[in-house]
């Protein structure tokens, strides 16, 4: 399976496809998946400006909202998790996971699924020793303090990845870098990149201590991070101590100051004044090709980490890692000539459910997070144990494919919704299947609905992707319940329909075809399952725009165009598309 690796966003989405679809075309490649390391920045209007931790010349809507409203589609199958500069109110929302928009997939605060069958963890956010044992206390609308506490890693989501360290982890994503990683690469070469770095490389302070703990106890195969805005690798051996040199041949800086900053309150990031107009074109490098039986597994963990998305710097990686579903892949893909892009099973984790309702009772909105269990602790074991024992009998027992593996009349042949992964039996794991329980549905207004164009602090918003999930674990929906207490919206909301994009934008969005003036009545059944695939290399590119369909298309019948949710009846505002005005 062939995946891309994206350091940090920073709302560049365009950008970032553009570079993809243009690797594709000129190395003749298929990306099945893309993994967002963070800052990815998903910010639905005005309003979610006030929950983004940045310096004001940086509060810009950027490029989300189109993805988010339905203008454009993401063309490959996207994983985010979060960093230090987000939306944290629409984060908050998601917490478990979920859409944040069709085809671009959210982790939550911390999150495990299963790609094709590898197993991809991801914890969001960075390391403040301050907050570090704190409850998710945080609440809109956020002050000079929560708007950056909110984002900082709790132990409550460190501990419960713990609990995976029987499961064989493939890949974990994180914004921070694991504490003293560096120590396990060419730390002379970054501190020559990055010089004001020096004094936290030489005390082992870089990163955070949690992420390290981490490491060690799930030692995944690859370990992807953002966040520091370098590329930088390093080779990790679990049953070694690092080398403790020191690196003072690299005379140091006159300041201390980061002008990339590791946290907010000192982030000015001097060199980002220049905001691509066009897809960058990123410095290629080597590709990785790695193999799910390595001679010592969970020996070593490969390290990654990339810079931020701009011309002519190490943004991308490619990468080709087997997958257990690739010849079910491979199948489907080819029973549809290539002719499609059909995308990889994205499924819950098993354990990780497990795990999830075992630590529900001890999740603490409070400030303070009372003692949590010892995730090595035999009790603890035996507790997730018996979850799992539950989900087997409760939500597994009684999956089977959707239809039993006959298509529907408005499903794509190939699609999952009528393949099994052989012919003839029934897909085990059909039940754990994210498409069955979560739908993407838009809580806040697009920036062309009612509402979508107010300036003021954001609305709480409960998201029917957070019951679903709950609902389907059968645990509480502690994290985003539906508010007695909270001011109402400015407006009714009413949910439709969930949102459903025509073909043929999906179609644009991979090919870059111009669908001026044309009408396709075809829509997906699912529009979170686009579909990719790919071939390995790591060559980071730039231009190829994608090409939205124009708002003509857009906007014509309801049928062609479904709205999720709708905040009035006004369809002159409906009509009226905000133009951002930023250049």
């Amino acid at each position: 399976m062939k995946l891309a690796i994206q350091g940090c966003s920073h709302g560049e989405l365009d950008a970032i496809y553009a570079s993809l679809l243009r690797t594709e075309r000129e190395q003749s490649l298929q990306i099945d998946a893309l993994l967002l390391c963070g800052d990815f920045q998903a910010i639905r209007n005005h309003a979610d400006l006030h929950a983004l931790a940045v310096p004001q010349k940086y509060r810009q809507l950027g490029d989300f909202h189109s993805y988010y409203s339905g203008e454009k589609v993401a063309p490959i199958l996207t994983l985010v998790i979060g960093g230090n500069h987000e939306a944290s109110n629409y984060m908050h929302e998601l917490y478990h996971g979920g859409w944040l928009a069709p085809n671009i997939y959210f982790l939550g605060a911390a999150g495990v699924v299963e790609l094709n069958g590898l197993v991809v963890a991801g914890i969001s956010g960075i390391y403040k020793g301050n907050d570090y044992r704190k409850g998710r206390f945080e609440m809109l609308p956020y002050d000079a303090s929560t708007i950056r506490s909110c984002y900082h890693t709790r132990e409550f989501d460190v501990v419960r990845l713990k609990a995976l360290k029987d499961e064989q982890v493939d890949i974990v994503l994180s914004h921070d870098w694991p504490n003293t990683i560096e120590q396990w690469g060419d730390t002379q070469a970054l501190i020559r990149k990055k010089p004001f770095f020096k004094d936290e490389i030489q005390t082992k302070t870089l990163g955070s201590p949690p992420l390290m703990e981490l490491l060690q106890c799930l030692k995944p195969t690859f370990w992807f991070s953002a966040h520091l805005h370098v590329k930088f690798a390093a080779l990790f051996h679990h049953d070694q101590t690092a080398s403790a040199a020191e690196p003072s041949t690299v005379v140091a800086p006159k300041t201390n100051a980061n002008p990339e900053a590791l946290d907010i309150d000192l982030d000015s990031d001097v060199d980002d004044d220049a905001v691509p107009q066009s897809p960058p074109a990123p410095s290629t490098s080597t590709n990785i090709t790695t193999n799910s039986t390595l001679n010592n597994p969970g020996a070593t963990t490969r390290f990654l980490a990339l810079h931020k998305c701009l011309p002519q710097t190490h943004f991308l990686q490619i990468i080709d890692h087997p997958s257990p579903h690739d010849v079910q892949l491979e199948s489907r893909k080819s029973a549809l000539n290539y002719t499609q892009r059909i995308p990889p099973t994205l499924r819950y984790n098993k354990r990780w459910l497990a795990t999830t309702r075992a630590y529900h009772p001890h999740f603490s909105l409070q400030y303070r997070q009372s003692d949590l269990p010892n995730p090595g602790s035999t009790s603890l074991s035996e507790r997730i144990r018996e979850e799992e024992e539950w989900i087997e009998q409760n939500l597994l027992s009684q999956a089977t494919t959707r239809n039993g593996g006959k298509r529907k009349q408005d499903e794509l042949d190939g699609s999952r919704a009528c393949s099994p992964d052989k012919e003839g039996e029934e897909d085990d794991a059909g039940g754990l299947d994210v498409y069955r329980v979560q739908r993407f549905v838009r809580t806040a207004p697009a920036p062309f609905e009612p509402g979508g164009l107010s300036q003021a602090p954001p609305a709480w918003y409960t998201n029917p992707q957070t019951e679903a999930f709950c609902g389907f674990l059968g645990i509480e929906n502690k994290i985003n319940p539906r508010p007695g207490f909270f001011p109402p919206t400015t407006s009714q909301m009413h949910a439709q329909q969930p949102f459903q994009a025509p073909y043929d934008v999906l179609q644009a969005a991979v090919d870059g075809q111009d669908l001026s003036g044309q009408h396709d009545q075809e829509e997906t059944t699912d529009p979170n399952a686009l579909a990719i695939d790919m071939d390995d290399l790591d060559s980071d590119c730039a231009d190829a725009t994608t090409q939205a369909a124009d708002d003509n298309h857009t906007q014509h019948q309801p049928d062609e165009r479904q709205a999720v949710l709708t905040l009035s009846d006004d369809d002159d505002e409906l009509n009226a598309r905000w133009k951002e005005g930023t250049g």
